[in-house]
């Protein structure tokens, strides 16, 4: 689910029910599928600050409420498609008007190792 709550590409959510049906009928799994869009978003602004603006927190309100119907009822596809619409909104919304401080998550691996190679050696006196 990590991939769709990033991308918000609905390939990736059909793909993570299905590992998560396998995992329910076949191995016994007991967790629940869940999206964490709202999470991600509410963590991407370089200054935390901005977090706090009417504009932003409105945008991560509507968010959260369409993520939370989703999650509720993960398999109903009418909330899937209102909280895809919603969260895309919400994307271009702040991508626009917070450019320098929104990190979109879609924009980064979660996955992609930190290069621990380098060190800064360099001391200023």
């Amino acid at each position: 689910m990590e991939w769709f709550s990033r991308g918000l590409d609905i390939k990736n959510f059909d793909n993570a029910m299905k590992i998560w049906q396998n995992l329910t009928e076949n191995h016994g799994f007991k967790g629940k599928a869940a999206v964490h869009t709202y999470e991600l978003y509410d963590k991407a602004f370089t200054f935390p600050r901005v977090r706090r603006y009417e504009f932003v927190s409105d945008n991560l309100d509507m968010l959260e409420h369409f993520e939370d119907n989703l999650n509720l009822n993960i398999s109903n596809r009418q909330n899937l498609a209102n909280f895809i619409r919603v969260a895309q909104t919400v994307r271009k919304n702040l991508k626009e008007k917070y450019s320098e401080s929104f990190d979109d998550p879609a924009d980064t691996d979660p996955y992609e190792e930190k290069d621990k190679t380098w060190v800064d050696y360099t001391v200023e006196y």
